[in-house]
């Protein structure tokens, strides 16, 4: 099967190459798969060392280059969470959501973001959502205690 060849020369075939073939802008700025599985490596070294502003910049880049793979949203969010930025936090989570909607994970730190922003109720929503997931799968039973002790937190707050 002969490969399909896209035109990227011109902004508007740049879109359209993105929207209906599924090209990246990596892609279309010759990145590989390998270099970005490096920058992906250093990001998530960044956050595990707390090194959250370098980590940003890393995801950032990442989800502009390929925003089709959610390992990069979730990376993403979850440093966004972790320096505080709610708001955006939770819209990355539940873009990464969006993609795997039996992600319990997700639906959990959604929930954080939330709660953090004093949207109680949005976030007994989430945590709800997150131990209706949790059943899914086995690996998934510590968020849903998590989930569990997030919700009595959020009941007692009043929610």
């Amino acid at each position: 099967m002969d490969a399909v060849q896209v035109d990227i020369s011109t902004p508007e075939a740049r879109r359209d190459a993105f929207l209906f073939h599924g090209v990246t802008p990596a892609q279309m700025a010759g990145i590989t798969d390998e270099q970005m599985q490096a920058i992906e490596f250093l990001a998530s070294d960044d956050h595990a060392a707390g090194r959250y502003a370098e980590a940003l910049e890393r995801w950032s880049f990442l989800v502009q280059h390929d925003p089709w793979e959610r390992r990069y949203q979730v990376g993403l969010a979850h440093t966004l969470q972790q320096l505080g930025q709610w708001e955006s936090a939770g819209r990355f989570f539940a873009q990464a959501l969006l993609t795997d909607a039996t992600d319990a994970l997700c639906a959990y730190r959604a929930g954080e973001c939330l709660g953090a922003m004093g949207d109680l109720e949005a976030a007994r929503e989430a945590f709800e959502t997150a131990i209706q997931l949790s059943w899914l799968s086995p690996a998934h039973a510590e968020v849903r205690e998590a989930a569990r002790a997030r919700l009595d937190q959020v009941a007692a707050e009043g929610a």
